[in-house]
């Protein structure tokens, strides 16, 4: 077994030796011309998108570091920075909680937005169960009992062909070990309480895309195939061997999804 690392990637993965290597040439990337502004998940931050971009050719690209801000405020005036940067309008991609921040800024601006893709995100609602599962975790972080996010609550996160798949879990962690515990309750206090953006969607002109894994446990299929009936300009797309972490599970196939469908 070969440890090496990703292109632009601060992790490393593993592959057998006997697997050959074709390095990417500048003309295999994915080419998206149009701006694309992408949103972090909870306890994220850039790492969770460098596997994709490093297999796309994004000639204008924006990031909205979610993970500096303490509340819903700031999350929004941070999108709203971003945005500005564009003359035209943009993608936007939002992973997880990120993809609930870009459709509300998707809905406040809607004529600045050539497209909204929210992966592992439905813009509604969270399931009664998790909002359950967040007023315990908040309540444990305040008493001081929750110390970290163990690697067995990490592998939930994955498919169960990758939960073994130390370079992916170890990336997570990292992400995690980073960010603190002060940025997991920052995050989770000021986005439990969701609006059910649907309504707003479907009077917007541009598409919506739903993209998860075909296991993620926190976003059902039944979920986005509902929001898909609700919007005229939606997709749906589930992608193998995936679950909640589709970005760093599946990058190839996901990047290939975005070059499809904001090209």
């Amino acid at each position: 077994m070969l440890i090496i690392p990703y292109p632009e990637y601060f992790g490393l993965l593993r592959i057998d030796v006997n697997t050959p290597i074709t390095p990417l040439r500048v003309d295999d990337l994915l080419a998206i011309k149009q701006p694309v502004i992408f949103f972090p998940g909870t306890h994220c931050d850039e790492r969770v998108f460098m596997p994709i971009w490093s297999l796309l050719q994004l000639e204008e690209r924006a990031y909205v570091p979610l993970q500096w801000a303490d509340t819903l405020a700031q999350m929004m005036a941070l999108s709203r920075d971003r945005l500005a940067y564009f003359d035209q309008p943009v993608h936007l991609v939002g992973f997880s909680m990120g993809g609930y921040i870009a459709a509300l800024l998707a809905v406040e601006q809607p004529a600045k937005i050539a497209s909204l893709t929210l992966i592992g995100s439905s813009a509604q609602l969270l399931p009664e169960a998790e909002l359950q599962q967040r007023h315990l975790l908040l309540t444990a972080i305040k008493q001081g009992k929750f110390k970290a996010v163990s690697s067995t609550q990490i592998a939930t996160m994955f498919h169960a062909n990758n939960q073994n798949n130390s370079a992916l879990i170890d990336v997570v962690k990292a992400m995690t070990a980073d960010l603190g515990l002060s940025t997991l309750n920052n995050q989770m206090t000021a986005t439990t309480q969701r609006q059910n953006l649907l309504k707003s969607l479907a009077e917007a002109e541009f598409h919506v895309h739903f993209v998860a894994g075909q296991v993620d446990h926190l976003v059902s299929a039944h979920t986005l195939n509902n929001a898909q009936q609700q919007l005229r300009n939606s997709t749906v797309k589930l992608i193998d061997q995936a679950g909640h972490m589709l970005p760093l599970e599946q990058p190839l196939a996901l990047a290939e999804y975005l070059s499809q469908k904001l090209s």
